[in-house]
């Protein structure tokens, strides 16, 4: 049985409308890729491995450009969920995450944060948390600053790149990119 007194952050989860992400977030791409499975980001830059069932590219977060793509047939990661990337990654190990598991960063060294909410299944709620501030009750005797991103039926993964600069939202069939300046980066 739901706990009750958490009924008042669920209706205001439910009525908040889908928007972009706040600023300093800019959307950088929003890509259709049929048969998304898995996405990874290198550990020190905005690159991002895509895997999908028609291969495999690199998307340049910063941008939201495609910077490379593979049609092979090794199309995952591996019982690690690690793969080795393409184009400028080809040196690199990614990990990955996606159908088979794993996951992205949920925060940022500034405080950003992401949650997945479902709050009646199969729907997942998307949501942006801003620095300063807790999804699940007042912290510093502030409100709940969050914006609902999203409501998806199949995630793959949903969270930051390892520098904080850059926020994807990868479903079955479409990629989301947010990306922001280093400058906006306050540790």
């Amino acid at each position: 049985m739901p706990s009750a007194h958490l009924d008042p952050l669920r209706r205001e989860i439910e009525q908040r409308k889908v928007a972009p992400a706040p600023a300093p977030w800019q959307l950088k791409a929003q890509l259709t890729i049929a048969g998304l499975l898995e996405v990874g980001f290198d550990d020190d830059n905005e690159l991002l491995l895509v895997a999908s069932s028609s291969g495999r590219s690199v998307i340049d977060c910063q941008s939201g450009a495609k910077v490379a793509r593979d049609r092979t047939d090794n199309l995952g990661s591996d019982r690690h969920l690690q793969t080795r990337g393409i184009g400028p990654l080809q040196e690199r190990v990614i990990r990955m995450s996606g159908i088979n598991g794993g996951g992205l960063p949920l925060a940022t060294a500034d405080g950003w944060m992401v949650e997945d909410i479902t709050l009646a299944w199969p729907e997942q709620h998307l949501l942006l948390i801003e620095p300063g501030s807790w999804l699940h009750g007042a912290r510093y005797n502030r409100p709940a600053l969050f914006h609902k991103l999203a409501v998806e039926l199949e995630v793959r993964a949903f969270g930051f790149s390892y520098t904080g600069l850059s926020l994807v939202i990868a479903t079955a069939g479409e990629l989301l990119v947010y990306g922001r300046c280093a400058k906006t980066l306050e540790i």
